[in-house]
């Protein structure tokens, strides 16, 4: 019952992480057949990041890759995909990497302005819904 209102029995049993270690702000929820993960980024382990925002943006990928793995679900099963970001004219660089991952998919795409990330250095979080069945 608990799992079906959203609740993550895995977060909630998790140790703290130990400090120095970059901390997270990823969310998976589960809401029937559909998946919600929130704010993945694409900052490494201990905070660092890749140089391009496009890398930025393929490690978030490959880090919602895994999360959906968990679910049975792969990015061709997004109905939505929210990509914040800084600026918007940052959006270009990674606008194609969006684009090869998720276009069999055809998702919804909204784009939004932040002011800051959790992280200084991060330029980049993604949320997505994903779902084995179309809406």
């Amino acid at each position: 019952m608990l799992r079906q209102q959203g609740y993550d029995a895995r977060k909630a049993d998790r140790e703290p992480e130990p400090l120095g270690t970059f901390s997270t702000n990823e969310n998976v929820t589960v809401h029937g057949d559909e998946v919600t993960c929130i704010d993945f980024n694409g900052m490494g382990p201990v905070g660092d990041r890749p140089q391009r925002l496009s890398d930025e943006c393929r490690v978030a990928l490959q880090a919602l890759t895994t999360a959906l793995a968990d679910h049975s679900l792969t990015l061709q099963h997004t109905r939505h995909i929210a990509a914040m970001l800084r600026s918007g004219d940052d959006f270009a660089q990674c606008q194609n990497t969006l684009h090869e991952a998720l276009a069999p998919a055809h998702p919804a795409l909204t784009l939004r302005i932040v002011q800051k990330f959790p992280h200084p250095d991060q330029r980049i979080a993604l949320s997505l819904i994903a779902s084995p069945h179309p809406f």
